[in-house]
């Protein structure tokens, strides 16, 4: 099976950096709701508007996925190895190991109920060769969809400038989605997910919450806010409802809510004078809103967080991954710094808590570093094939940074 790897040091620099002003504020959230069936528009607002899908691009990375399995290219019971790429991608990530063989099946359950972005890379490696090759099928097929104003460039939806989608693409993607592979829908309302002891239940909160909801996805960085890509059905009838740029999870929660109620309130007569998605027309633009920048984020964080470690937390850090069980974190901590132990002499463990994710998720970090020391640190670790993530003090302790 083919594969690719690279290591590149990360820094929180590297995933916050844009070409856009510094000073771009976000727009109102955009939102459609469709008839799935028929592609009949029942609301929307900006549903044109160029917006970063964050992890609504793993709908699409699943859809490709599928079109390979259709083709005879993998199977589901197929094993891939999860490369170094992959193995060192940023939160959120399972913590799969460089050279461990996953089962196609389990990789895109970990892919769609946890949103994880190694599992993501494995499984575009295993499609194409490599997460660039693949993104580039991504749009292509996007194009052959009529996803006119989509752009691909990685597998995962981590912040990269020049990928963006509209709310209109993202609901002809899960049409596309329904009607080429309804046998694998199912996936996108699992609950939870296990591979070998790492997992974890579904970051669809929505999905647990409303009556007759079938998934799909959320996303989040900061530039594109809290995004949900929805699906409903009762009484025989299918809507679809997409928000973007919602300022927090529950704010976005709670306009697919309204969306959807609204829709299933609807009698036949007041939907049958709605247009259809095609009659939806936008221009891809290059100002999109695009907001992460020099550590500043407009866009609240969910409620609930909680730092564990007390107090500021000083000097550079280094993030070693997030894990369901925080006694799993606290051994990856003391596994690291044994194996930086000819490299670093200082450092101070610390576990953050990500009480947004359901179960609870904690971050371990190594604190209270130099520049230099926390840089030399994430190259050894790399090279040994770990996850590291160097972050500085300003984001460090910025509650809204993407580790978190």
């Amino acid at each position: 099976m083919p594969r690719g790897w690279g290591i590149t040091i990360l820094t929180a620099a590297a995933l916050w950096m844009s070409t856009t002003a510094a000073d771009a504020q976000p727009p109102e959230p955009a939102y459609l709701l469709v008839d799935a069936e028929s592609g009949t528009v029942l609301e929307a607002e900006n549903a044109t508007h160029p917006w970063y899908p964050a992890s609504l691009t793993k709908v699409m990375t699943a859809y490709m996925v599928f079109l390979a399995i259709e083709k005879g290219w993998l199977t589901l019971d197929e094993k891939v190895t999860v490369s170094a790429k992959a193995a060192t991608q940023p939160p959120t990530k399972l913590g799969l190991r460089t050279g461990q063989e996953v089962r196609v099946a389990l990789l895109l359950e970990a892919m769609i109920v946890r949103s994880a972005n190694d599992a993501a890379v494995t499984l575009a490696e295993a499609v194409s060769g490599s997460e660039e090759h693949f993104a580039i099928s991504m749009t292509r097929q996007a194009r052959k969809l009529g996803m006119s104003q989509s752009f691909f460039r990685n597998a995962s939806g981590l912040p990269h400038a020049g990928q963006v989608t509209t709310a209109r693409d993202l609901a002809i993607l899960a049409r596309a989605l329904i009607r080429d592979y309804p046998a694998h829908f199912h996936l996108f309302s699992k609950s939870h997910v296990s591979i070998s002891g790492l997992g974890g239940g579904s970051t669809n909160g929505w999905m647990r919450a409303y009556p007759g909801a079938e998934g799909i996805k959320t996303g989040f960085t900061c530039g594109s806010g809290y995004n949900l890509l929805a699906a409903a059905t009762r009484n025989g009838r299918r809507l679809i409802a997409i928000v973007l740029g919602g300022r927090t999870g529950g704010e976005r929660n709670a306009m697919a809510t309204q969306l959807m109620d609204s829709g299933f309130a609807m009698s036949a007569e007041q939907a049958s004078g709605a247009f259809r998605l095609s009659a939806l027309r936008g221009q891809a633009r290059s100002d999109v809103p695009y907001v992460l920048a020099d550590g500043r984020c407009p866009v609240a964080p969910s409620p609930g967080s909680e730092v564990l470690a007390q107090g500021t937390l000083p000097g550079w850090g280094l993030v070693f991954g997030s894990f369901t069980d925080r006694e799993v974190a606290r051994a990856t901590i003391e596994g690291n710094q044994a194996a930086l132990k000819e490299v670093i002499s200082q450092g101070r463990p610390a576990i953050i808590a990500k009480r947004r994710d359901v179960p609870p998720s904690y971050s371990a970090l190594l604190v209270g570093l130099q520049e230099a020391d926390a840089g030399q640190a994430c190259r050894h670790l790399q090279e040994l094939g770990v996850y590291c993530l160097a972050i500085p003090p300003k984001l460090l302790n910025n509650p809204h940074t993407l580790w978190r």
